[in-house]
């Protein structure tokens, strides 16, 4: 009875890991060239694990962390949110791999560059390109035609990144670093990567 119960729990375990997900929630974010301000104070950007694409876990607010919490590296960068606990993200490794999923994205660009020609084609292109990626598009570009620079973004979306094999990569990092490591720094005097 025991081993049954052991193994149900193992089950379940397995199953969270797989079909595990970042949530990223943006709410009333507003990004303006013009303004004194560039990003807005009101705008909130919330991360949370997402097991079984339904339980919220550990939700934060991204912008309420410190930077003194943020290292960048030159491939990854490490990110503390748990006392005495880093996460490790390679950035790079990241952005090759990455799965997103758009639930839900209400996206408004005012943009302007000092000619109009390369502002028309600039709108040309992000139309074309987020008409490819988002599925049920809920956008709008619109040029400015003023002799200036200048861009203003209004965005509110939820997003999904699936993380399945981030996960068992951390999972095997950390059986890796902690079994592996000692008996071979004890026995030879090097470290293993």
């Amino acid at each position: 009875m025991f081993f049954l119960f052991i193994l149900v729990i193992f089950t379940i375990l397995i199953i969270a890991i797989h079909t595990s997900k970042i949530g990223i929630d943006i709410k009333n974010l507003i990004i303006d060239t013009d303004a004194e301000e560039k990003i807005n104070e009101d705008g909130k950007i919330y991360v949370y694990l997402l097991l079984f694409n339904k339980i919220k876990l550990f939700r934060k607010n991204v912008r309420n962390i410190p930077m003194k919490d943020v290292k960048f590296e030159t491939s990854d960068f490490d990110i503390k949110i748990f006392k005495n606990k880093d996460i490790k993200i390679n950035y790079l490794e990241l952005i090759q791999n990455i799965n997103i999923d758009i639930k839900n994205i209400d996206l408004n660009v005012n943009i302007g560059t000092e000619d109009a020609g390369i502002t028309a084609i600039l709108v040309g292109i992000l139309a074309g390109i987020l008409g490819i990626i988002i599925k049920k598009p809920k956008y709008q570009i619109l040029p400015i035609y003023a002799n200036r620079n200048l861009l203003k973004i209004n965005l509110n979306g939820i997003f999904t990144i699936y993380l399945m094999h981030y996960i068992y990569k951390f999972i095997k990092n950390n059986i890796k670093e902690r079994f592996m490591d000692k008996a071979l720094n004890k026995n030879l005097n090097f470290k293993v990567r």
